[in-house]
């Protein structure tokens, strides 16, 4: 009787090993590589022109064929399209904020550590990095490796860059483009 109980104590023992190693790899293993093949999965999509037109079609339907305001929604459905499941609801940088967080997504505000696919968000209004942001965009790379003033984007708003979805941004500083106030970056969410 003795044997029998002390075996299943060991048994249970190795059960629960197992889980804690099974638990302690998904976290530092296999998480960190999943993510890295999102984001990068996020940023071949965007790199191809059709998929760009394709979400930029898609968050103008769910705007009521409007253009302005659209960054969520073409955000949203950047990521949708990657299997990423965002409500087709979301459609303020606040809601889209909160979807990321219930995803486990993390902010970072150091704009250093932007990668290709990361989320990036602006700072409000009024230039507060802690504000609610105006906008978001899908960082997809510096525009000069080693400065981080300007970076390429993808985002809804081709009017102000010549009819382009794919371009280069002041990430660092607030700047006016076609006459439209464009405010600064504030942090990125990243999974």
């Amino acid at each position: 009787m003795k044997a029998h109980k002390k075996s299943k104590r060991q048994a249970i023992r190795w059960i629960l090993l197992s889980l804690v190693v099974c638990f302690i790899i998904g976290k530092w293993v296999v998480k960190p590589r999943r993510d890295a093949l999102l984001k990068e999965q996020l940023y071949q999509y965007m790199s191809e022109k059709a998929n760009r037109l394709e979400v930029f079609q898609s968050a103008i339907a769910q705007n009521d064929g409007k253009t302005l305001n659209t960054c969520v929604y073409f955000v949203s459905e950047a990521l949708r399209e990657n299997n990423i499941p965002i409500p087709e609801g979301t459609c303020n940088t606040t809601q889209l904020i909160s979807e990321l967080k219930s995803k486990w997504w993390r902010k970072d505000e150091s704009y250093q550590n932007l990668k290709p696919g990361d989320i990036a968000f602006t700072t409000d209004t009024a230039g507060n990095k802690y504000g609610k942001p105006t906008h978001c965009y899908i960082f997809m790379k510096w525009a000069k490796e080693g400065n981080y003033d300007y970076a390429y984007i993808c985002d809804n708003q081709a009017n102000d860059y010549g009819g382009k979805l794919y371009h280069i941004r002041n990430i660092r500083n607030p700047e006016t483009v076609n006459g439209a106030i464009k405010e600064a970056f504030a942090f990125f969410m990243k999974p």
